[in-house]
């Protein structure tokens, strides 16, 4: 079962402990609705985190996982995608309110009766590198959620270039520079026996994975597992 259909499942936790450094690998999609869901928690787990561990620095990687790669450029009739995929209106009805109430307890309101176009998105995924690469902070933490909420909120093609230029300037990305950041490659899997079967996955220190947008409690405790003296530090 892809991701991007299921809120996935946790690995085993070990105990807690500290180190210096943590880093977050985060892989994921923008047509995943879990994966904008398991975002918003990290990005409260990692508050809570901060005030727990002051003194941990926390790193987050943002890695390109897309689901539907062959998807063509100009995308698919978003509602009949689903209709085929789930097999009846009343599945997809289903489907939906499960997203929504995960999504409402994460502070979004989903609106996929605004979405007509299920994208590729290689072009998305190209802007968030190009964020990386201008800006020095290397956080695009920012342009991730606005691409996100342009899609699953007000239906926009993210797919489109031009919608995808307009989200860039938003972000203070200067537009000359062009969407064209190479192919999005998907990025291999980190640590020793990781693997990356859907999204959204969490790898902790290149050890300790989480995978599906599971509540910022649970990341906490997967965070503090990684500092544990019995998990190898990350590597870049």
């Amino acid at each position: 079962m892809n991701s991007f259909d299921s809120p996935g499942q946790a690995s085993p936790a070990g105990v807690s402990g500290r180190r210096a450094t943590l880093t977050v690998d985060v892989f994921f999609d923008f047509i995943c609705p879990w994966c904008w869901i398991g975002t918003r928690h990290l990005a409260s787990a990692l508050r809570t985190f901060a005030t727990l561990h002051p003194e941990v620095k926390t790193k987050v990687r943002w890695r390109p996982y897309p689901l539907l790669p062959d998807t063509p450029a100009e995308g698919l009739p978003h509602q009949a995608f689903y209709l085929s995929r789930l097999g009846s209106p009343t599945a997809v009805s289903m489907r939906r309110a499960q997203v929504q109430r995960a999504g409402h307890a994460a502070g979004i309101d989903f609106d996929f009766t605004r979405i007509n176009v299920l994208p590729n998105t290689d072009r998305a995924h190209g802007a968030v590198r190009k964020y990386r690469r201008i800006d020095a902070g290397g956080q695009p933490a920012p342009l991730i959620e606005r691409i996100f909420n342009a899609y699953f909120v007000e239906g926009a093609d993210i797919g489109d270039e031009d919608v995808l230029r307009r989200l860039e300037i938003e972000n203070n990305i200067a537009p000359a520079i062009g969407l064209d950041a190479g192919p999005p490659s998907v990025c291999k899997p980190v640590g020793r026996g990781v693997t990356v079967s859907g999204v959204p996955h969490f790898v902790f220190n290149a050890d300790v994975t989480i995978s599906g947008a599971h509540p910022a409690t649970t990341l906490v405790r997967a965070m503090q597992n990684a500092l544990s003296p019995s998990h190898s530090p990350c590597t870049s």
